[in-house]
């Protein structure tokens, strides 16, 4: 029977190292043997990379185990780090506008570009230009434990780690075969979940290696926010009195309307004043009528994904064998898919210019025709070139002499619902190898540390129900007699944007585009450590000096190559993307001492020195950037431990931050010169000053979004970041079991790179608040440009070193773990209770040196973006008796409040919010398990906002569970 035994691991050891080679063709990967006690020691403390016999730490570190991740039952790995109170969260399955496919991990709320993500100690592929790593592209049913450490480490790990550092640490020694699956949805059975994981493991040349496969799978279905139905069917806005909610939306609608383009004229509507500010609604008849942005605006929230699809295949190998004693070779190979789908509603026509066929057209009534005449103008007047479809001077004439101009010119908006939903399907293939070798170097009791890393992420993102503005503009202008278009090239059809319903088929056809863009992120990556101690040459009184000391050098470069219409921004509903192309190569050379002041004194069990420092020679630049850590730590006694860690971090500048060319974006910004700003008397004049006419000031017709226009800098140096961390460990003897840990942090980020003033919103409240007043030489003001009419164009936003950012608060964590029995109870069991809070009381963003600061602590909107609570609590409590165990986590959101005081909204706080998690383990046998759960136990409802909402689904999702109450069971088989 052991001979079966053995001949079947013999087979499974050569099935597997097969595998090793599928994913890479030869793909090698980092192992970290965990066969030899000392060999696991060396990776257990992420934050450094000397060997130390214990689990002590300088820096706070939070962990996450896979146990963890069992019980709360999450496909995705981001959803449950969102929860740590350290963490404000990225992107998410539920952010679909704004989504671009990646799932994301923000430390401190400092930006997912400012958090350093590795695997296994080694850095992970970024997938985007601006340098982030997509989660999705680490395999979860490897995932041995996730560390996130706090506080600065660009001197051990280089750029990037200014929030702190998240390192996924693998199962390298896994052995056997383990099967598990999964499955999630709501308690109204919506949004669905599967999973299945097959990893496989054996040993191999009398244990001298081990390989590892992993094949994973996972589906999310759609669900969207007409399917949800209640208030997220709707999108809200907010009464004139602010006191409570309204339909709102887009005024971008599906009749459709026009506003005057050329400065002074206006719309002529029987029985209604005439007014620059007035807009034509068209009906369906042709005709016109007045619009109100009261009860015309178009109504998008059903079509909006409220759970974003995704499908994603996994496939990893793990290897490694012992040459000879002390010497170990180790490799990986990674390949994971993820397909990810966004949708919002139809492509909307947002004020947008386009010159169009008055006389003889046959889509309008003579009424209609009458009252557009007023949009003409005998007198030149000029399109601007970010119009470029229709750019140039031009002067309406009246050929016929019958009293209507032949052509004039309106500012457009309208729903094409006709072309159907725009949709955004991501597809990523991210691909990686490693390999390596490691191994022992007695004259200094350590060891060495060799590797190179090759990576490569490829996406593709096809976008569907778009159309092209040109073409728009080509079916608009009409022949002489009406009845085609004035140029028919490439097929055109003339089209009726004159009315909900009104384009045919064939005009939709015609102004349709196919838009796709693909893109390359590739990395090479190599270095070396050596650590060890010097102990073998002399010690101090307190013990040998321990050290580090290693090079590195890596490559990166992105290429980004969009279709014609989406570079050029010929589209109407997705923000014009130029293409990207850039690299930057760094070398760089670190060193780390740990090194024993005192050991064995009265109050001084062990008072240890940490300094690290590291040199990093980007091409670019004019000069290395020099990073540093000096840290140190103090056993008072066995169950006392002071600590407290400086350090000084970068980030340099992206591929995306240095060569992006400009592009458009829409942000949730009002315009405060507009009737949904409702400016009050000091802002109405500053909208004057600024230039816009007081005729239009306050009845401008606006979008709760407004277009921008940002890109790189090729100047642009390296963000510079300080770090401060104090703090202490208490393990009572007294109290087996029990710890806890309380460390305060202090960031500093100066040089930061942000968009010129920070935000859309913020530009627009400096440019009309107290301290320009509207001045038209301020460049807050020249950065908002207005169309003739008085709406915004767009905002001219440009990466700068300008900013910074400030944040402190505590962060504080309490663990025991005992029986019922220690407690005076009966003998049931075993009880572990660990809790994480986290007390944000400062986090400032000062967008430059004229700008006022920005507070984000207990704050949210629309220039702080995502709430950043200033309590946030992650509880959780697991009992355990025999094969049965029974899990509760309580997670615990402090209230915020909205971060414009220049603005009133319905919703000015968000209240508290505490999400209760159950779940329950049975362990069949050695080889069966079952978990399942229920998330969100109490239903606590989702807070719906107005016009301080987020892009996605009326509110945070990424903070707030939007989904409720959801349930799901998870089945694992092993031997």
């Amino acid at each position: 029977m052991l001979g079966i035994v053995s001949r079947r691991k013999s087979l499974l050891a050569s099935s597997i190292l097969c595998g090793v080679m599928l994913p890479a063709v030869g793909a090698w990967a980092q192992q970290t043997s965990t066969e030899e006690p000392a060999q696991v020691e060396e990776i257990v403390v992420t934050g450094s990379r000397i060997a130390r016999p214990d689990l002590t730490s300088s820096s706070p570190i939070a962990q996450v185990g896979a146990a963890e991740l069992k019980q709360s039952g999450v496909v995705n790995t981001e959803n449950l780090l969102n929860t740590l109170p350290q963490a404000v969260p990225g992107i998410t399955s539920t952010v679909n506008n704004g989504s671009n496919g990646t799932a994301t991990v923000n430390l401190r709320g400092l930006g997912s570009n400012r958090t350093l993500v590795l695997v296994d100690g080694k850095r992970q592929t970024p997938t985007t230009q601006t340098g982030t790593v997509d989660l999705n592209l680490i395999p979860p049913a490897l995932i041995k434990r996730i560390d996130v450490v706090s506080g600065g480490g660009s001197a051990v790990y280089g750029s990037d780690a200014i929030s702190g550092v998240v390192n996924f640490t693998l199962k390298t020694d896994f052995e056997g075969l383990e099967f598990s699956t999964g499955y999630s949805k709501t308690d109204n059975g919506e949004a669905p979940i599967y999973s299945a994981d097959l990893t496989m493991g054996a040993n191999f040349a009398d244990r001298k290696g081990n390989v590892v496969l992993s094949l994973g799978y996972n589906k999310r279905e759609a669900l969207t926010q007409g399917q949800r139905g209640g208030m997220l069917n709707t999108a809200w806005g907010d009464n004139a009195s602010k006191t409570g909610f309204v339909p709102s939306g887009s005024g971008s609608n599906e009749p459709g309307r026009v506003d005057p383009f050329v400065s002074g004229k206006f719309i002529t509507l029987p029985g209604v004043t005439n007014s620059a500010a007035n807009s034509a609604l068209f009906l369906t008849d042709g005709n016109v009528r007045l619009y109100s942005s009261a009860t015309d605006t178009y109504n998008f929230a059903p079509v909006n994904y409220v759970q974003t699809p995704q499908e994603r295949f996994s496939v990893t190998s793990l290897a490694n064998y012992e040459i000879k004693p002390g010497l170990r070779a180790y490799a990986k190979g990674n390949f994971v898919n993820s397909q990810v789908t966004t949708q919002l509603a139809p492509t909307p026509i947002g004020s947008r210019t386009f010159r169009f066929t008055l006389d003889n057209n046959p889509f309008l009534t003579a009424a209609a025709k009458t009252a557009l005449n007023s949009l003409g103008s005998s007198t030149s007047y000029t399109i601007p070139a970010s119009s470029s479809w229709t750019a140039g001077t031009f002067t309406d004439v009246d050929t016929d002499g019958d009293g209507l101009y032949d052509t004039v010119t309106g500012s457009f908006n309208r729903r094409l619902t006709e072309v159907g939903p725009r949709i955004s399907k991501f597809n990523f293939y991210g691909y990686q190898m490693q390999l390596g070798l490691k191994g022992d170097i007695d004259a200094i009791n350590g060891g060495f540390d060799v590797y190179y890393q090759y990576g490569n992420t490829h996406g593709t993102n096809t976008l569907l129900g778009d159309t092209s503005l040109a073409r728009i503009q080509q079916a608009l202008l009409l022949n002489a007699a009406g009845t085609g278009c004035a140029d028919p090239s490439n097929g055109c059809v003339p089209i009726n944007l004159f009315g909900q319903g009104n384009i045919s088929k064939a005009a939709a056809e015609f102004i349709k585009t196919r838009i796709t863009a693909a893109q390359d992120y590739e990395q090479q990556y190599g270095g070396f450590t050596i650590n060890g101690d010097t102990a073998n040459l002399f010690s101090l009184p307190a013990g040998p000096i321990g050290f580090a000391i290693g090079g590195e050098y890596r490559a990166e470069e992105f290429d980004y190559s969009p279709s014609q219409d989406l570079a050029a921004g010929n589209v109407t509903g997705f923000n014009a993307s130029p293409p990207v192309k850039g690299r930057f190569d760094v070398y760089e050379a670190y060193g780390e001492l740990l090194v024993p002041i005192l050991k064995d004194l009265p109050f001084v069990k062990s008072l240890d020195l940490e300094l690290a420092g590291r040199t990093s020679d980007y091409t670019g630049q004019p000069h290395p950037a020099k990073t540093y850590k000096v840290a140190g730590s103090w056993k008072v006694y066995d169950d006392l431990m002071l600590r407290a860690s400086y350090n000084k971090a970068i980030r340099a500048p992206s591929i995306g931050d240095l060569y992006a060319p400009q592009s458009n974006g829409f942000p949730s910004a009002t315009d405060p010169c507009s009737s949904r700003g409702a400016p009050s008397a000091a802002v109405r004049q500053a909208c004057v000053n600024s230039g816009v006419a007081a005729s239009v000031v306050g009845l401008i017709n606006a979008n709760q979004q407004t277009q921008t226009l940002s890109g790189g800098n090729p100047n642009l140096r390296p963000e510079a970041g300080k770090t401060f961390t104090a703090g202490f460990t208490y393990q009572p003897s007294w109290l087996s079991g029990f710890s806890l840990t309380a460390d305060y942090f202090d960031i500093k980020i100066t040089d930061a790179i942000a968009s010129f003033g920070g935000s859309a919103s913020n530009v627009m409240n400096v440019c009309y608040g107290a301290l320009v007043n509207g001045n038209p030489n301020s460049p807050y003001c020249q950065a908002i440009r207005r169309l003739p009419n008085g709406s915004i164009d767009y905002i001219s936003l440009t990466a700068q070193n300008v900013a910074s950012i400030k944040t402190s608060g505590l962060d504080v964590s309490v663990t025991y773990r005992t029986t019922l029995e220690k407690l005076g109870l009966p003998d049931w069991g075993s009880l572990a209770f660990r809790s994480l809070y986290t007390n944000t009381w400062e986090w400032t963003n000062t967008p430059d040196e004229i700008s006022a600061p920005i507070k984000c602590a207990d704050k949210f909107g629309t220039r702080c973006g995502n709430p950043t609570p200033r309590h946030k609590l992650r509880s959780t409590v697991n009992w355990t008796m025999n094969q049965f165990g029974v899990n509760l986590v309580w997670n615990h959101l402090d209230d915020v409040l909205d971060d414009n005081p220049a603005s009133t909204y319905t919703v000015e706080r968000i209240g508290a919010k505490n999400y209760i998690d159950l779940s329950g383990d049975w362990n069949v046998t050695d080889s069966l398990a079952f978990t399942a759960g229920v998330r969100n136990l109490t239903q606590e409802a989702y807070p719906i906002l107005g016009g301080n909402a987020s892009p996605s689904n009326s509110g945070y999702p990424a903070t707030y569970d939007v989904l409720g109450r959801t349930f799901f069971l998870n089945a694992r088989l092993r031997y």
